[in-house]
C-alpha cells in the first residue's frame, strides 16, 4: 500500500468531493479534493492536505496529460502525498518506535530560512551535539548542514591522537550523514 509494514502500513487516503474517504481502495474517480495520512491499524491524521482540481490540459496520443498546468497539478498532488507521509511518520509511526521529538532534529524555519531545531532550540552550523550509539554511549559530534531541506546534516567526530600530541596537531575527523532517526541531545556543558 504505502509506507511501513503490517500492522502499521500507511498511505495517503483520498477524500472525494462528497466527503467520503476511499480507505484502502486507491485512485478513484472523481479526483480527490484532499489527502490525509492513514494507517492499516485504523489510525488516521486529523490533518487534511488540499489537492487542487485537475486542470484542463492537453493530452498526448496515449491520452496522458501534459503541459505546465498539468505538471503543476501533479507537483501539488505529490506535495500533499509527501505531507501525509510526514504526518504518518511524526504523528503515528515514530512514536510507536519510542522516538521522542525532543531527541530528534526537527526541520523548521528561522529568520534566516530553514533550520533544524533540537529540543526546541535552533541548531547552528558548528554546534556541538551528542549522538546516541547502539551500545548506549554518547558521542560528541559537530553538526554541519547546507540549509537544503532535502539533504541530511553531516556529523563530524574527532578521532584520538597519540598521548602528548593533543596540543601539537589537530585531531583527524570522520564525517557521516546524520539519519533522520538519529537520537541526539545537547551536551551538558552547553553554553
Amino acid at each position: 500500500m504505502g509506507w511501513g509494514q503490517e500492522p502499521h502500513e500507511g498511505w495517503a487516503d483520498e477524500k472525494l468531493p462528497d466527503g467520503r474517504w476511499l480507505g484502502p481502495t486507491r485512485r478513484g474517480e472523481p479526483d480527490p479534493v484532499a489527502l490525509r495520512a492513514t494507517c492499516s491499524c485504523g489510525w488516521h491524521s486529523e490533518r487534511e492536505h488540499a489537492v487542487p482540481p485537475r486542470p484542463d490540459h492537453p493530452r498526448d496520443e496515449r491520452g496522458i496529460g501534459h503541459g505546465p498546468a498539468y505538471d503543476a497539478w501533479i507537483a501539488a498532488h505529490e506535495a500533499a502525498e509527501n505531507s501525509c507521509w510526514d504526518d504518518w511518520r511524526a504523528e503515528h509511526f515514530d512514536p510507536l518506535l519510542g522516538y521522542e521529538p525532543s531527541t530528534q532534529l526537527i526541520l523548521g524555519r528561522s529568520d534566516g530560512g530553514p533550520r533544524h531545531f533540537l529540543n526546541g532550540h535552533p541548531v547552528h552550523a558548528g554546534s556541538s551535539l551528542e549522538l546516541l550509539l547502539a551500545d548506549g554511549t554518547w558521542l560528541r559530534i559537530r553538526y554541519e548542514w547546507d540549509w537544503q531541506p532535502d539533504t541530511e546534516p553531516t556529523a563530524y567526530a574527532a578521532l584520538g591522537v597519540p598521548a602528548g600530541a593533543e596540543n601539537l596537531t589537530d585531531a583527524p575527523l570522520v564525517s557521516f550523514k546524520l539519519p533522520a532517526r538519529a537520537i541526539l541531545r545537547w551536551p551538558e556543558n552547553r553554553p
